[in-house]
């Protein structure tokens, strides 16, 4: 899947990356998903997607990966 973007969004701080790492990492924990994998790598995408969307809560970030 590729991203296109109308936009430019500034740099993820790192920790902004933080946060989004131990997002990634509750999340694949949580439904049995190695970390190396592409499913963990679909995840990180929509992950970061949503984030410069303007979902900045690691509460909200979770839940929209639970419900993919």
């Amino acid at each position: 899947m590729q991203h296109v973007y109308a936009f430019q969004s500034a740099a993820i701080s790192s920790d902004e990356l933080e946060m989004l790492q131990s997002t990634l990492k509750c999340w694949c924990r949580e439904q049995g998903i190695d970390l190396t994998s592409k499913r963990a790598e679909q995840g990180a995408i929509e992950l970061i997607d949503w984030f410069q969307f303007g979902i900045k809560s690691p509460d909200q970030l979770i839940e929209m990966l639970r419900r993919q």
